[in-house]
């Protein structure tokens, strides 16, 4: 999947759910902002359901985004686990339906 925010390579998507441990005084919102400063990460949400957050980030590999979760995501002292989704096609993104018949026909700008 290409980015062209991130430099016009090809890069992965995922979808990382993550339980938390709500800080007393602020609920999920100071470990939520603290993951959103992450270069990686692109989206963060709250959640209902079997998980708290919901962070979607990109990575060059799947070797990137291991990393990120292991070393920077999982130590987190809030953090008491973590799933990860890989996405493997989009469909539709941003509102832009991406089918192959005629592809995403925005304009490029630099």
């Amino acid at each position: 999947m290409r980015n062209e925010a991130m430099g016009g390579g090809e890069t992965l998507t995922a979808l990382i759910e993550v339980k938390i441990t709500p800080a007393r005084d602020r609920g999920y919102d100071r470990i939520a902002e603290r993951i959103g400063r992450f270069a990686e990460v692109r989206s963060v949400y709250l959640m209902s359901g079997g998980f708290d957050l919901a962070i979607l980030i990109e990575g060059e590999s799947l070797r990137d985004i291991a990393l990120f979760v292991s070393e920077k995501l999982a130590p987190l002292d809030s953090v008491l686990s973590t799933a990860t989704h890989f996405v493997l096609k989009k469909y539709k993104d941003n509102g832009v339906l991406l089918g192959e018949e005629g592809g995403d026909e925005r304009m490029i700008l630099s």
